[in-house]
């Protein structure tokens, strides 16, 4: 399996529409924190839909250049149809980019190493194809018990087919920090320093939400087989999870927490 992440179109369009509800504001943080500046030449990694290509598209102009890169050619039909800046957007997997060497300034990583088939391997072909003493940025999501919503929506799902198990904890692997910060060290990057990047979300009709999300993500055909009752349950299950986090407009205030690695190439 060359990806942990792969969706068909339908599921990308979702992806889009409500994953990106969470996933925007960590994709601007990340962005922001780049150091990215006019006439820079930037990779979006594992860019999906590109939500860290539009934030950082912005900063390179004028005179730079924007490129995504994602192995899911239904994420790349609904970037290329959805954002209307200057964007490349290239079908490649994470070990093999179809860039020549010292070709980025930055190359960006937003939630793709923990799914990527052999990480360390990724981080190798990033410093490939890095300038020298070029930056390297990438989250993945906090060690469990750090995101309450994905935490529980994950152990919700492994509950409901067991076989899915090694499949959710992927998303979120144990000691996460440790697991960033050792890889880059292993891949030969240099500067390796890992921090803590948070932001809340607020949604207000949780559990059609909660649903729509869900079938926009690799594990969406296990609910997808789910009758009407049997998806009203999970909702239900899911929002008594998540009642700590409740506001008293009856919506939830949901905080998501992701480990940020920043590293050089060596120059």
């Amino acid at each position: 399996m060359p990806s942990g992440f792969q969706l068909a179109q339908h599921q990308a369009i979702g992806y889009e529409t409500f994953t990106r509800v969470f996933m925007e504001g960590s994709a601007r943080l990340l962005a922001e924190g780049a150091m990215i500046r006019s006439g820079d030449v930037v990779l979006d990694l594992a860019c999906g839909t590109g939500l860290v290509a539009r934030h950082a598209a912005a900063l390179v102009s004028p005179g730079g250049r924007m490129v995504g890169a994602d192995i899911n050619p239904s994420m790349l039909e609904i970037a290329r149809g959805c954002i209307d800046v200057d964007v490349q957007w290239v079908e490649s997997s994470s070990d093999a980019l179809p860039f020549d060497a010292n070709t980025f300034t930055h190359v960006i990583c937003q939630q793709g190493f923990q799914f990527f088939p052999d990480p360390v391997a990724a981080m190798r072909e990033t410093r490939r194809v890095l300038r020298p003493a070029g930056i390297f940025i990438a989250t993945v999501w906090a060690t469990p018990g750090q995101n309450p919503y994905i935490d529980n929506q994950l152990d919700l799902l492994a509950e409901l087919e067991p076989s899915l198990a090694s499949s959710v904890q992927r998303a979120t692997p144990a000691n996460a920090d440790d697991f960033l910060g050792l890889s880059a060290q292993s891949a030969g990057f240099l500067d390796v320093e890992v921090t803590m990047l948070e932001h809340e979300v607020d949604i207000a009709d949780f559990e059609p939400w909660f649903l729509a999300q869900t079938e926009g993500t690799p594990w969406g055909p296990t609910l997808a087989a789910l009758n009407a009752a049997e998806r009203k349950q999970l909702a239900s299950a899911m929002t008594t999870r998540i009642e700590p986090y409740g506001t008293s407009n009856g919506g939830y205030r949901l905080p998501f927490r992701s480990y940020r690695i920043h590293a050089r190439s060596p120059a």
